[in-house]
């Protein structure tokens, strides 16, 4: 049985990306050619690959069987090429994503070292706070994330506790007499959202044994921006500890509450299982667990 290796790397793409669109997307094609591409194999192999009775995508038994087998075979091609790249000098690209300030406030400033010394490597970054879906559809290489995530092609190495702090300037704890954890409902709240699911790790903490309120809750959708309104004394923020490091020593920004536990995060690297032991991967993670976190 002859078949168009072509047409097998476009089955190969769609089963990944999961969609016609990000099949197309990825191989800079219309959907009609991926179509057409998925139908002409099909037709050479005898039987379908592409289950089209539902709505949602999914592959047939056999589609499944073919996909896994493909995997080995285009990994080894890959593996193959940057072997051969990094023999010659060539660039190997990865992708490392991360959420916006993580990765702006730490892997970016970090990263200069390890260009320098690892020229063959070119490092793109996303920074974003949707991460799995990119990772598991090969979009992205190595994410860094609080968010927990459990997938069987997964790879998940602790990196390090995510630690907040509540605060705000000393002009604002001062005029809003702020003394305990009570006084907030004199307060401003800065939040990720008006429910305060981004202030869980502290309310978490009161375990009720303090009253919470406040006065009302301002909605800003970055870290940074919550810093930014802070240090504008338009409220009382929660922020990942290091990204206010300087803030707090500079007296710009007061702690509130330091005597509170608040509950920490876990950050962790994850990656697919099959790039675990490529050179180009380890060095990038054996560098990010390096950075002075």
């Amino acid at each position: 049985m002859q078949v168009d290796l072509n047409k097998l790397k476009t089955f190969y793409t769609l089963a990944n990306a999961g969609s016609y669109t990000g099949c197309a997307q990825r191989l800079c094609l219309t959907q009609s050619a991926v179509s057409h591409a998925i139908r002409k194999l099909e037709a050479d192999l005898g039987f379908d690959l592409v289950d089209r009775a539902g709505r949602k995508f999914r592959l047939t038994r056999e589609g499944e069987f073919l996909f896994q087998q493909c995997a080995g075979i285009f990994d080894r091609i890959d593996d193959t090429l940057d072997s051969l790249a990094a023999g010659r000098g060539h660039r190997i690209s990865l992708t490392l994503g991360a959420p916006v300030e993580f990765g702006s406030s730490v892997l970016i400033k970090g990263m200069a070292t390890f260009l320098t010394h690892h020229p063959h490597i070119h490092v793109d970054f996303v920074l974003d706070p949707d991460l799995l879906d990119p990772l598991l559809a090969d979009d992205l290489d190595i994410i860094v994330d609080c968010i927990p995530h459990v997938h069987e092609s997964l790879v998940c190495m602790p990196l390090m506790r995510e630690e907040y702090v509540v605060i705000a300037t000393k002009s604002y704890m001062e005029n809003r007499r702020i003394r305990a954890v009570a006084d907030l409902s004199r307060c401003r709240l800065l939040s990720f959202d008006k429910n305060l699911l981004w202030w869980k790790n502290f309310i978490n903490a009161l375990a009720g044994q303090a009253d919470f309120g406040c006065e009302s809750v301002i909605r800003i959708s970055s870290v940074r921006g919550i810093i930014n309104a802070a240090l504008a004394s338009l409220g009382v923020g929660f922020v990942p500890r290091y990204t206010v490091l300087k803030e707090l020593e500079s007296g710009q920004l007061i702690e509130l509450f330091p005597e509170t536990e608040v509950l920490n995060d876990q950050i962790n690297i994850y990656l697919k299982k099959r790039n675990f032991d490529k050179p180009p991967f380890s060095d990038l993670i054996r560098h990010i667990r390096s950075l002075h976190l």
